[in-house]
């Protein structure tokens, strides 16, 4: 899809407020809103890290590729193994990145 589908599926799913917007990590199921991620800028997390890391990454979330089981885990869609369900064309520019949270939408 494009990024402007995308943009639209967003804020029809959770309204305009960016900061709401919830995600499913495909690696453990954890689903995390961009908000979320705000206590941890100083770590490094932005407001598109919820599209792609699992929040795990920053709270010590085990390892989904070894099967050690647990949410949230370690998984990022940037990475060598890119299992994200969703792909974004922004022009030349293409994201990878989680799926809507459509079960609690508004």
């Amino acid at each position: 899809m494009t990024k402007e589908e995308w943009i639209g599926k967003g804020k029809q799913l959770f309204g305009d407020n960016f900061e709401e917007w919830r995600f499913v990590c495909p690696g453990c199921g954890h689903i995390q809103s961009v908000g979320d991620f705000r206590i941890f800028k100083d770590r490094g997390a932005t407001p598109e890290s919820a599209r792609e890391e699992c929040i795990g990454r920053y709270t010590g979330g085990r390892s989904w590729m070894l099967g050690e089981g647990g949410s949230p885990c370690d998984y990022a869609g940037y990475g060598l193994l890119r299992i994200s369900p969703v792909k974004v064309v922004d022009g030349e520019e293409v994201f990878h990145c989680f799926a809507f949270d459509e079960k609690e939408a508004l």
